[in-house]
């Protein structure tokens, strides 16, 4: 690649990771108050699992309404609007004064971030080249871990000086920040930016091409052709296993070092960070190898091959931190399962490029929903289980999904979608 094309891209994709950053420090600090939070209202540990579900549940609702509404009208709008809209509910969270009020505002916010991650993915779609688009979503979403691992010593030290209603009304000024900042170096397409190169631009779309059918002619997807493909459910499917697991993480683990492992809070906060300081690395490290991959495997063995890696790994890795002897131990195996699965993220968060760059968003949306519901079942059902089996058990299904989520993988075809008209010629 020339010099002289230009990196305005890669400073779009900086953008969306602080975005991640702070979405994701919104989205845990829950998690990091949720010992201080099952005190002060007397929840059970199946009660905050229902209240960390509540959030997914407003999340799922608007992860194909907000691809939908970024492929037709731009990313940036949507994510902006989301960003301002989920503030506000995470601000508000300490008075959610009872149980059914807590849920509610949760759903809300949830709400608000669920049309991010597919309007995020509608801006990758326009902005970056296939050949890089796995690198570009492994920098990008290098926001998650680095947002948790921040919201958790941040989120400990103000709660042992202010209390954790504070977490929630100081993390609810981040994003508003971060909207000023789109609104003045961000754009939908890279047609739209004041500054860049026509080099750059035509190095993006080259990589881009619409999509052509037998007779040379452009193919125009209906939802129908979308939804009725099989590998883009077997894909979704499959990420809903790999995000059982992550949210099972996100959720649940400062309290099992809490109360599973007799960590202190400060201690617990500590410990938490190691999982996402090393998916921090693994992020972009997944999505490199995932380009390399498909640039030597073709993109339907390439954009998988890490990922079934990844997961297989995680659920083994897992089962041994549950049995590890000591807690330092313990803590090692739960971080390189996570280090592991969240390599997956970049081969994942590629396919839909890869289906159908016009339909990213749309394909996303379908994805993230999936994952989304992981994020609903996976809270809830580790507190029903830890409740009644204890966290080993918890810890057994989260690895057996992960591994589950491999095998479905394995029959999805990531290649262009043909149209249903054309599929039985």
């Amino acid at each position: 690649m020339s010099p002289n094309i230009g990196n305005k891209r890669w400073k779009i994709v900086f953008l969306l990771t602080v975005c991640y950053m702070v979405l994701y420090m919104d989205r845990s600090c829950m998690s990091m108050a949720g010992p201080s939070m099952m005190k002060y209202f007397n929840w059970t540990a199946t009660q905050f699992g229902l209240v960390s579900t509540a959030f997914f549940i407003g999340y799922a609702c608007t992860q194909i309404l907000g691809g939908w509404l970024a492929d037709h009208f731009g990313g940036g709008k949507i994510v902006m609007f989301g960003a301002i809209w989920w503030s506000i509910f995470v601000f508000i969270t300490p008075f959610g004064a009872t149980l059914g009020l807590m849920i509610a505002i949760r759903i809300f916010m949830g709400m608000g971030e669920g049309v991010s991650l597919p309007a995020m993915s509608t801006i990758i779609a326009q902005w970056i080249p296939k050949k890089e688009s796995g690198l570009a979503w492994g920098l990008s979403i290098m926001g998650v871990s680095i947002g948790i691992a921040l919201a958790m010593p941040i989120s400990a030290w103000i709660i042992n000086v202010w209390g954790w209603e504070m977490v929630f009304h100081s993390f609810a000024f981040l994003a508003p920040i971060w909207v000023i900042i789109w609104w003045k170096f961000g754009k939908n397409k890279p047609e739209d930016h004041p500054t860049i190169s026509k080099e750059e631009i035509k190095y993006i779309r080259s990589d881009q091409g619409v999509q052509l059918d037998k007779c040379g002619q452009v193919v125009n997807l209906t939802s129908k052709d979308i939804f009725s493909t099989p590998s883009v459910w077997t894909g979704a499917i499959s990420f809903f296993c790999t995000n059982y697991l992550f949210y099972l993480f996100m959720t649940w683990l400062p309290t099992y070092f809490v109360k599973g492992r007799g960590f202190e809070m400060s201690t617990s906060a500590i410990y938490t960070m190691m999982p996402y300081i090393v998916a921090t690395f693994t992020y972009p490290l997944g999505g490199w190898l995932a380009d390399k991959a498909a640039k030597k495997f073709g993109h339907n063995m390439g954009r998988k091959l890490f990922p079934l890696l990844g997961m297989i790994g995680a659920g083994v890795l897992l089962v041994l931190g549950s049995q590890a002897p000591t807690s330092i131990a313990a803590v090692a195996f739960i971080s390189a399962s996570n280090g592991l699965l969240c390599l997956t993220m970049g081969g994942y968060y590629s396919m839909p490029i890869v289906f159908s760059p016009k339909n990213a968003g749309k394909i996303t949306g379908l994805y993230a929903t999936c994952a989304t519901i992981g994020g609903i079942v996976a809270p809830l059902l580790t507190g029903i289980v830890v409740d009644n089996y204890g966290y080993n058990y918890a810890l057994y299904l989260g690895a057996g999904i992960s591994i589950l989520g491999a095998i479905i993988l394995l029959t999805s075809q990531v290649r262009p979608i043909i149209p249903i008209a054309e599929r039985n010629r």
